[in-house]
């Protein structure tokens, strides 16, 4: 517009000269037009998330010289990305899954235990074992399977223990356990069937492979019991597992206890090493990312608007993460109530078996008890109707007695006289006709005599007759 306005004042004046046929000489300042390039676009990396872990329990590093220093969880980021990816799982933010892994592979599953001054410590020779078996935990997840919590507290290994049915098994401890009075305070009922690793005590101390182990076997899971005892004592988190006692009967070798330090030493030997190298497995995924463009010969521009845009997007990033956390946190709460509510079903419907089973019991002993008085009773009142019995049986057969007492003594007795022995005259026996006379008889018809007048009869003695037996006839016989 002001070039516009400039040439239609040239113009007119050039045409007033030419009309008054003077020439005319007009001086202005000329302008000074300056271009200025529109500004360079600035290329503003997007800011991290930011992630609100729980608030770790503070233990003091073990006073050993070790290979490693972890003092933030960024610290496992570089070690770690050549073996996996880092995803985002709502709850604990940025965790780690492993890469080229088969389909059924779990934590603490390739490898062997070691007796240390600090309990049982896991020994393997995946890469990653020095950071995820000794720090952080592990979980399971259907959407991205088993993935790792970096955390900065070292222990021996991060397991929950369990014994029983002739097996002794482990299982990744949860990041959400908590400690009190300085044990872990374990729930099993939240730890996944298929976390669970159990082999033989006898082959306790033995290389652990996938082939050598039982995985996901409820049966065996029931018949276990849970004796966990990750503790802390002077600073230090000691993972105490298996008796080792129990151990050694088993298997009928000596556990030979090792220092801890030698044991993390050697493993994270390796590490100190790999990060001494350059790495170029991780230079190379690094080369795909091109560089962000800056401007080099023109002045930055004031960082406030990113400023402002990078809090902007924290706090939303932040929003966001606290309503993941708090959806997580209420399906959690959900699935926890549902499950109490399920055991306090389960429970109750125990008992109320236990109370009928018990009520048909007493029912049933009652019943053997009423059964066996009725049939007490029973016998008593045989056994008093048997003895009233014979009692009347004596009374009958003394009043008996006692009535035919009464008639023989009503009866007349006659004399009894010694009967001569019979003769033979002319062919026929004859028996002398004599009174037969008994033995005292005057003292039986005396007797006699006063039972008929006492009942007011009159005493007739009975004489006997004599009897005539004829004699038996001799046969002849025909021989002389």
């Amino acid at each position: 517009m002001k070039k516009f306005q400039r040439l239609a004042g040239t113009i007119a004046i050039a045409t007033c000269g030419a009309l008054t046929a003077c020439t005319t000489y007009v001086e202005r300042p000329q302008s000074r037009e300056v271009y200025v390039p529109a500004p360079q676009p600035v290329y503003v990396a997007p800011p991290e998330p930011v992630y609100e872990r729980p608030a770790p329990i503070v233990v003091a590093p073990p006073t050993v010289s070790v290979g490693v220093v972890i003092q933030s969880e960024d610290d496992f980021y570089e070690p770690l990305t050549p073996y996996g990816t880092w995803e985002v799982v709502p709850g604990y933010g940025r965790c780690w899954i492993p890469r080229n892994v088969d389909r059924n592979w779990r934590p603490y599953c390739n490898g062997n235990w070691e007796r240390t001054d600090a309990g049982w410590y896991w020994q393997s020779d995946e890469p990653w074992a020095w950071a995820t078996y000794h720090y952080g935990r592990w979980d399971l997840s259907p959407q991205f399977g088993w993935y790792w919590v970096p955390q900065t507290q070292w222990s021996p290994a991060w397991v929950s223990w369990h014994e029983g049915g002739g097996y002794v098994g482990w299982a990744p401890l949860q990041p959400n356990v908590r400690f009190s009075g300085g044990a872990a305070v374990v729930n099993v009922a939240v730890i996944a069937p298929q976390a669970y690793v159990f082999v033989e005590p006898r082959h306790f101390m033995q290389p652990v492979r996938p082939t050598t182990m039982v995985i996901n076997n409820t049966t065996i899971i029931n018949k276990t019991v849970n004796i966990t005892n990750v503790k802390i004592v002077n600073n230090t988190v000691i993972n105490e597992g298996p008796r080792t006692q129990i151990i050694e009967q088993a298997s009928g070798k000596k556990v030979r206890s090792v220092p801890v330090r030698e044991l993390r030493q050697k493993q994270e030997a390796a590490v100190v090493v790999r990060k001494a190298a350059p790495p170029v497995a991780h230079e190379k995924i690094q080369k795909n990312v091109p560089p962000p463009f800056r401007a080099q010969s023109q002045p930055q521009p004031t960082t406030t608007a990113v400023d402002a845009q990078r809090r902007a997007n924290e706090a939303e990033a932040r929003a966001q993460e606290q309503l993941q956390r708090n959806v997580a946190e209420t399906k959690r709460a959900a699935l926890a109530e549902s499950q109490k509510q399920t055991r306090d079903a389960a429970a109750k419907a125990q008992q109320q078996a236990t109370l009928e089973k018990a009520a048909q019991l007493e029912a049933q002993r009652s019943a053997a008890e009423a059964k066996r008085v009725a049939v007490a009773e029973s016998q008593k009142q045989a056994r008093e109707a048997a003895v009233k019995a014979q009692q009347q049986a004596r009374l009958d057969a003394k009043e008996a007695q006692r009535k035919t007492a009464e008639a023989a003594a009503l009866r007349p007795v006659s004399p009894r006289a010694q009967v001569p022995a019979p003769t033979l005259h002319g062919g026929v026996l004859t028996q002398p006709t004599q009174a037969l006379q008994q033995p005292h008889g005057k003292q039986n018809t005396n007797a006699v005599k006063r039972v008929q007048q006492k009942n007011g009869k009159k005493f007739q003695p009975a004489v006997e007759t004599p009897v005539v037996v004829p004699a038996p006839v001799e046969p002849i016989s025909d021989k002389k």
